[in-house]
């Protein structure tokens, strides 16, 4: 009986796939319903996101961390992280309890990853449904935070392209405000744009390769500078992960190869994505040393929902490469779900609470 309402509460997930899934023929074929497809794709993650209830491992601490800033009133703006302070605060303000702080947040998380993936995306079925089965969808219900930096930072996409350094800062400047963490994609201004070559590969694999040695260390050091970070040693996200882990980010980068080889044969193109799937997957080794330093990863691992799609265009048998890839996806997907990733498998809404209440 358990089980089977467990596979219930899963439905909503595999809604969300099967919708994109089947969204993306639709759009190829009739190009002038893609902004309803994705009107509608967004409601669905927007609702399912913020009638949500007890899903997300952090759900309580940001429910508890609401109440304390509806209490403290503008003060909080002196946080380190006013952007996220600011729109807890400016929902309080206006008579919103925590329910209806969701209601804002996952309206600005889904609007900025729809619009970007309706703006930039040659498949958007396609790349909806890897924000679903690539985690990140599950990441916006837990990490807060740092998953709306993650939106934010989507849109420095055009300008690193067109290598417009200012418009670039403001954005990760931006998305810094919700969560400090963004300000690494400072340096990847320059390392996304370097040219796709062996010897820029290999000179990067063998500098990560030392940091990974030297981890700890290094680590310390940094500790010393961020002193808001030294709770974090000894904890469960210090811990080492399986390195299980790492097929996720080792599959994004194969199926991102037609991409790189592009890249590097044709000096115009832009490197962007394809070098962005290559960091990805370097800093995400990492998590074979200290959990925590996978989130770092999510910056540039988040272009991957574009990277992909445009990736299998430059195969010649892209319909079964893409058919491939789908089914890759789907089983990363129910892997996830099976290890309760993010806390949020399986889906529990309010009507959960509401049955709860009445037994």
């Amino acid at each position: 009986m358990a089980r089977m309402r467990e596979e219930r509460e899963m439905l909503p997930y595999f809604a969300l796939i099967a919708l994109g899934l089947a969204g993306e023929p639709l759009v190829s074929k009739y190009p002038e319903y893609r902004r309803k497809f994705l009107l509608a794709f967004g409601l669905a993650c927007w609702l399912l996101a913020s009638l949500r209830y007890v899903t997300g491992f952090d759900y309580r601490s940001y429910e508890a961390l609401f109440q304390r800033i509806a209490g403290q009133g503008l003060a909080c703006l002196t946080a380190r992280e006013p952007g996220y302070f600011l729109l807890n605060w400016a929902t309080a303000l206006w008579g919103g309890n925590y329910r209806a702080f969701l209601f804002l947040f996952h309206l600005l998380v889904t609007a900025l990853v729809l619009l970007w993936i309706g703006r930039y995306s040659s498949a958007p079925g396609f790349s909806v449904c890897l924000f679903v089965t690539l985690q990140y969808f599950a990441m916006s219900m837990n990490l807060l935070r740092q998953s709306i930096a993650a939106a934010i930072v989507l849109w420095t996409y055009p300008f690193l392209r067109r290598r417009r350094f200012l418009p670039f800062c403001g954005i990760v400047l931006l998305a810094s405000c919700f969560h400090q963490s963004a300000l690494i994609m400072f340096p990847f201004y320059v390392l996304l744009n370097l040219r796709v070559s062996k010897r820029h590969y290999a000179a990067a694999a063998a500098i990560a390769g030392l940091a990974y040695l030297f981890a700890d260390p290094l680590l310390q050091m940094l500790l010393a500078v961020l002193p808001v970070y030294r709770s974090y040693p000894g904890g469960r996200y210090w811990q080492s992960n399986s390195a299980v882990y790492l097929l996720a980010p080792l599959g994004c980068f194969f199926f991102t190869l037609p991409l790189i080889r592009q890249a590097a044969r044709n000096p115009s193109a832009s490197p962007v994505l394809a070098n962005s799937a290559f960091y990805s997957l370097l800093i995400q080794m990492f998590i074979t040393r200290h959990f925590i330093l996978e989130r770092l990863s999510i910056y540039t691992a988040f272009f991957s929902i574009l990277a992909l799609p445009e990736a299998a265009r430059e195969v010649k048998g892209r319909k079964v490469w893409t058919g491939f890839l789908a089914a890759c996806c789907l089983a990363y997907f129910i892997f996830a779900a099976r290890q309760g990733f993010h806390g949020v498998y399986p889906y529990h809404g309010i009507w959960n609470r509401a049955v709860s209440s009445g037994v």
